[in-house]
């Protein structure tokens, strides 16, 4: 395991490679804790490399290491993972966290992690429409053809009680 940490455009940026365990997972979170006390920097950016996703956060006593880092409600931390399950990983971590009142996000791309920091709230709005429109449910193929069905019904009756003809 490795990791480098450092301030980057206000951003302090926290890279993790290769981390195999959770002891690995908490000695890499006891440095970003100590340079985040250093910086104060409002935006912290962590980064996963190569290593193993974890899904109990919760278990491990990982959420602390997050309450830390999110001492102010200003903080805002981001998570970027490289592998598909690094990604859903740190998805789960973003529920978990935002059910605990911290302002952590995960994103695909460094860029959309920036473009967060620099303005969190049009962010926020384009994340809701996204969350409105998949909570969106289709009715029932059933449903529609019998909606339909009625449309057509309604129009038939509509010609049929026009006025007679002379």
């Amino acid at each position: 395991m490795g990791y480098r940490i450092s301030l980057d455009r206000g951003v302090l940026r926290a890279e993790l490679f290769g981390r195999e365990t959770v002891e690995e997972t908490k000695t890499f979170f006891r440095a970003i804790v100590s340079a985040s006390r250093e910086t104060r920097s409002p935006c912290i950016l962590i980064l996963v490399r190569s290593s193993k996703p974890i899904f109990q956060l919760e278990r491990h006593g990982l959420i602390e290491y997050f309450r830390e880092l999110a001492v102010t409600s200003s903080r805002r931390i981001a998570l970027l993972g490289d592998s598909r399950d690094l990604r859903l990983s740190h998805d789960y971590v973003e529920l978990i966290a935002r059910q605990h009142g911290l302002n952590v996000r995960s994103f695909l791309d460094e860029t959309a992690a920036y473009q967060w920091f620099k303005d969190p709230r049009r962010w926020e709005e384009r994340r809701r429409q996204q969350e409105r429109r998949s909570q969106q449910v289709l009715r029932p193929p059933q449903e529609r053809r019998a909606g339909q069905q009625g449309r057509t019904a309604q129009r038939g009756n509509t010609t049929a009680s026009g006025p007679p003809a002379s």
